[in-house]
């Protein structure tokens, strides 16, 4: 009789685990669609080649 109610104990835990995480994984999509949002917003920069390195940089402006 102990086992079954260890393993009752244990389902329980399992679905109180499951529901956490889908909570916590509603709640990271929704920061990750508003830093979508927000990145999507921003001007992108003008990338300029230098010269002796080859490496693209962005352009230095001042907003």
């Amino acid at each position: 009789m102990p086992q079954v109610v260890f393993v009752a104990l244990v389902g329980a835990l399992g679905i109180i685990a499951v529901r956490a995480l889908a909570r916590q994984k509603a709640a990271v999509a929704i920061r990750i669609r508003e830093a979508e949002r927000s990145m999507a917003n921003r001007p992108l920069a003008t990338l300029v080649q230098d010269p002796v390195t080859g490496i693209y940089r962005p352009l230095n402006r001042d907003y």
